[in-house]
């Protein structure tokens, strides 16, 4: 995915919003939506080898907050290239 694609689908989401949002992990700040994103694509390569991360969890969940559409794997495609687009 290309940088413009990629800053048009996160463009308005939760994610956007939560980008600027500090949390304190393991005594080093980093935003939330960076914790998210790297939560999720664990939570993404459970879902798409048949196991739920928890009870209440759901893919649709993923793509809201994200932007994204498509199946389990479409989803940690595209969550991979933001991972990519955001540490580089």
């Amino acid at each position: 995915m290309t940088d413009k694609k990629i800053a048009s689908q996160i463009n308005g989401t939760q994610f956007a919003n939560d980008l600027g949002i500090d949390l304190n992990v393991n005594g080093h700040n980093m935003g939330r939506g960076m914790y998210n994103l790297i939560v999720s694509i664990r939570d993404v390569s459970l879902y798409r080898a048949g196991m739920k991360p928890n009870r209440f969890w759901k893919i649709t969940d993923v793509k809201k907050y994200f932007g994204i559409k498509g199946g389990a794997d479409k989803c940690l495609e595209q969550l991979n290239a933001y991972k990519e687009f955001f540490t580089n």
